[in-house]
Order: C-alpha cells, then sequence, then structure tokens
C-alpha cells in the first residue's frame, strides 16, 4: 500500500508545515503540493520533508479552467499512473483527516476500502474560531478545538487508483467499476453525504480561523472557480464560525506527534 495526499496551495505560508507533517504522521507515505504562488514558495519551506514530499510550481489562475483542477489533471497525468501510489486523498490545506478508531491510514483503508468499495467519503466537520480573534503561532489543531455539532453534507474522497477515471469535481471520484460510501456503509454519488457518519473518521475544516486570518485568505482568488465571487467576507465568516462543542481528536493527535 502507498497512499498519498494531493493539494494546491496559496497564501499558506504559516499553516502548510502543520499539515504535512500532521498527515505523514498519520501514515501517508506521500504528499503532492501544487503551489499556486506567483513565485516559488513552497518547495524551500517544505525542504526537510523532501523525501515525502513533492511541490510542483503552478503560478497564477489565468487558465481556461479552474487551477484546482489543472493541479488534478496535472497529478493525475504526471504522477498517478506512473507511481506505485495506491489510494490518493485530494484534500485543501486547511482541511485534517482525523481517525476515530485507527492508528494511521493504512489500518482505516485495509478495513473499509474492500471489496467493490473503491472509495470514502469523508464529511466536513467545521471548525470555529474558539473565541479567538487575534492570529498566533500556534498551529491550528492546537488554537482550534470548537466545532459544529452534526457536521456538513459536502465530502472529500479517499479511493484506491485501481478503477480511478476522474474526479467529478475536487469532491468527488468517477470510478469504472464500484463505488464510494461512507463508514457507515450509506452509497454516496456526487459531493454530498447527508447521512453523517463521525465515529470512524471525519474531515476538520479549519475554514475560518480568527477574522483577520479570514480576511487575509479571502484576498486570493478561489482554486474551484474561475472568477470573481463579489462575497461578502465579513458575513461568510459568521456562517463558518461554528463553536457549538468542543472536539480535541486533532488536538490531542498533534500534541502527541509534536512532543
Amino acid at each position: 500500500m502507498y497512499s498519498v495526499i494531493v493539494c494546491i496551495a496559496k497564501k499558506e505560508h504559516d499553516y502548510i508545515e502543520e499539515f504535512v507533517k500532521y498527515h505523514l504522521a498519520l501514515g501517508f507515505n506521500f504528499i503532492y503540493v501544487y503551489d499556486n504562488e506567483d513565485t516559488p514558495t513552497y518547495e524551500n519551506m517544505l525542504h526537510k520533508y523532501k523525501d515525502n514530499v513533492q511541490v510542483i510550481h503552478l503560478p497564477f489562475n489565468n487558465y481556461k479552467k479552474p487551477v484546482q483542477y489543472v493541479a488534478l489533471d496535472h497529478f493525475v497525468k504526471k504522477y498517478l499512473f506512473e507511481t506505485c501510489i495506491t489510494h490518493v486523498a485530494h484534500i485543501d490545506i486547511d482541511e485534517f483527516i482525523v481517525l476515530k478508531k485507527h492508528d494511521n491510514i493504512g489500518d482505516f483503508i485495509n478495513e473499509y476500502i474492500v471489496g467493490e468499495c473503491q472509495g470514502i467519503g469523508i464529511n466536513w466537520r467545521f471548525f470555529g474560531s474558539s473565541g479567538r480573534t487575534k492570529k498566533t503561532n500556534e498551529p491550528n489543531t492546537i488554537r482550534f478545538t470548537m466545532c459544529e455539532k452534526n457536521g456538513n453534507i459536502h465530502i472529500k474522497t479517499l479511493f484506491k487508483k485501481d478503477n480511478f477515471v476522474r474526479f467529478y469535481t475536487c469532491h468527488c471520484v468517477k470510478f469504472s467499476s464500484g463505488y464510494t460510501k461512507s463508514t457507515n456503509n450509506t452509497i454516496i454519488n456526487g459531493p454530498f453525504n447527508s447521512v453523517i457518519d463521525f465515529d470512524v473518521v471525519q474531515l476538520n475544516h479549519y475554514k475560518c480561523k480568527t477574522l483577520p486570518e479570514f480576511r487575509y485568505i479571502r484576498t486570493r482568488q478561489r482554486a474551484d472557480i474561475i472568477g470573481d465571487t463579489h462575497e461578502n467576507v465579513d458575513h461568510n465568516f459568521q456562517m463558518y464560525n461554528i463553536n457549538e462543542i468542543e472536539d480535541l481528536c486533532a488536538y490531542n493527535f498533534y500534541k502527541k506527534i509534536a512532543d
């Protein structure tokens, strides 16, 4: 088994090392980072992880399709079938896979991506600001422990390469045969799963952080669409700033690997 993550990064200077360190400790063998800064940035920042990280510079955002899909197309053509990869997760730098019953991602894959199941859809759980108003240098998994109770219907897919055909969206995958399901055996068609199960796995989404950080990150153009969204940034911050319950799973995992 050789599991990898593919992601795209822009204005993630203060967060990307935590993301890489966390997911390599979780058991992923390799991470492909598409550097969407105008000048190459993340290769130098991640130099000490060079044996497990490949940085590909993909500047600007003036392509015929959203840059996130340009990156995914390049990954599929260049790396997916020319390497020893067996399983892939496409997630963003503000998304952290959290395992509840397994010590590493390999054990999770061995139990759940079996038979006709080609992929597991992992639901988002939005983490709010935890009442913080200013940025600090602590990792996101340490700073933000308050989140929504019930989760979000959006998924990201961890999938087996064998029957992969293409990415439908950045959330879901088309297979030549087989299906995507959740860990409670709900079949998932598309980017949403309304039957949310967080007993086994969840995708912590640190989207809002603090308001100053949210304002900064939203100055970049979105990677998954073309054009400007003309969003009300402060209003959207409040939409994602959900602090209903405390969840220490990622906090405890990162504390363990950081010590």
